[in-house]
């Protein structure tokens, strides 16, 4: 115990070094696990202040390469949960797996985020219950799978609690119960469309220690919004609206931390109103 406790206590650390906080928050420990069994398709809930946590797999009745699932947050009123770029500081979700068998690989997915000001911090997340898609890729489809391992991710109110959720759940072609399945498909349909010509990113140039992002929407109004988020050792902060035009607008956008790496293909979520994009984007270095 002691020793997962301070496995926790030091991505906490990490997710906010280097980044100028004004207000410190407090990081509690949650570390009630409940790990289901392994013919069971859903995790038992990780009960926190603030919340809960599980993991529910579809588990399909044909063997299949791919496996869907999503990481269920229960958020209480006033508490809020991180995107996969917190921005100023925070704790991004992701997901362990090395005590799994047969599995290949997995993507996590988001739902369009929300931005926060919390006065001397700005980040994206959500502050109801969500659902996050989750894609596990099977080494061999013809072969049964354990997907063992935990849940990682930071809820937040006037604290941040980083909270492990455990899981051991067998991918076996036992069929999943009707509701776990209609849960998993609706986290899915929850997901920004993909990005087009017409809605999306036209183009993104680093210049200093920022990367401005030109892009195309659909309508002159609402006002656009675009979360940004690069791959490991490179964090943006929130994107700053530099100027509009009927179908077009400008953002820039602050690298946090990994200024001294090259700039890979972004990945970005474009907000209107209730419309939202996603994508990947190359940048002019």
């Amino acid at each position: 115990m002691m020793s997962q406790i301070r496995v926790i206590l030091d991505r906490a650390q990490k997710a906010c070094n280097g980044q100028k906080m004004r207000t410190e928050f407090l990081f509690l420990i949650a570390t009630i696990v409940f790990a289901a069994p392994a013919n069971a398709e859903n995790s038992n809930w990780t009960k926190t202040p603030g919340g809960s946590v599980r993991l529910i797999i579809d588990n399909p009745v044909q063997r299949t390469p791919e496996i869907r699932g999503a990481i269920q947050i229960n958020l209480d009123p006033g508490w809020k949960t991180y995107w996969r770029e917190p921005g100023d500081a925070g704790v991004p979700p992701e997901l362990e797996l090395t005590e799994s068998s047969n599995i290949k690989g997995y993507k996590l997915s988001f739902p369009a985020p929300h931005r926060f000001d919390d006065g001397n911090t700005h980040w994206a997340g959500y502050k109801k219950p969500i659902a996050l898609p989750v894609t596990i890729t099977l080494a061999d489809s013809a072969k049964p799978a354990r997907l063992k391992g935990h849940a990682f991710l930071g809820i937040c109110e006037t604290i941040c609690i980083p909270v492990t959720a455990e899981f051991d759940i067998s991918i076996d072609n036992t069929p999943s119960d009707p509701l776990t399945k209609t849960q998993v498909a609706k986290a899915f349909e929850q997901l920004p469309g993909e990005a087009s010509a017409s809605f999306g990113a036209r183009n993104a140039a680093r210049k200093d220690d920022r990367v401005r992002i030109t892009v195309d929407l659909p309508s002159g109004d609402p006002e656009p919004d675009i979360f940004v988020a690069g791959d490991e050792g490179i964090t943006f902060g929130m994107s700053k609206l530099k100027s509009r035009e009927a179908n077009s607008a400008v953002f820039a956008i602050p690298i946090v931390a990994g200024k001294d790496k090259k700039l890979v293909p972004l990945h970005y979520t474009l907000v209107q109103g209730e419309k939202a994009v996603s994508g990947t984007i190359d940048v002019q270095e």
